[in-house]
């Protein structure tokens, strides 16, 4: 699977461990990082080599949530749900323990 930009990912010993990697945003999710994590979780849900999932964030901080500064452009009212909530039904039913390393 390849992971890059705004996601770092590293698999070691079993163990998957997905990074935020805005560490000058605080590690705030844009649309595109939304839209990406069903299909990093699926992929990592369907490798046999992955038995647990670490989510974390770079540069010290876990993640300010969603990136603020992209809500004009979602919609006209500024509000796109579906896109977060494609990503948290995602995290929610992956099938393998998940730790937030906050």
């Amino acid at each position: 699977m390849n992971v890059t930009g705004e996601f770092a990912l590293v698999i070691d010993d079993h163990v998957a461990t997905l990074t935020l990697n805005r560490p000058e945003k605080r590690n705030a999710l844009t649309a595109a990082m939304w839209r990406a994590l069903p299909d990093i979780l699926a992929g990592l849900a369907a490798d046999p080599a992955v038995r647990v999932l670490v989510l974390t964030g770079a540069g010290g901080t876990f993640s300010a949530g969603a990136d603020i500064s992209e809500i004009e452009g979602l919609s006209e009212n500024g509000d796109d749900t579906g896109l977060t909530v494609a990503a948290e039904q995602a995290l929610i039913g992956f099938p393998k323990p998940v730790i937030a390393a906050v």
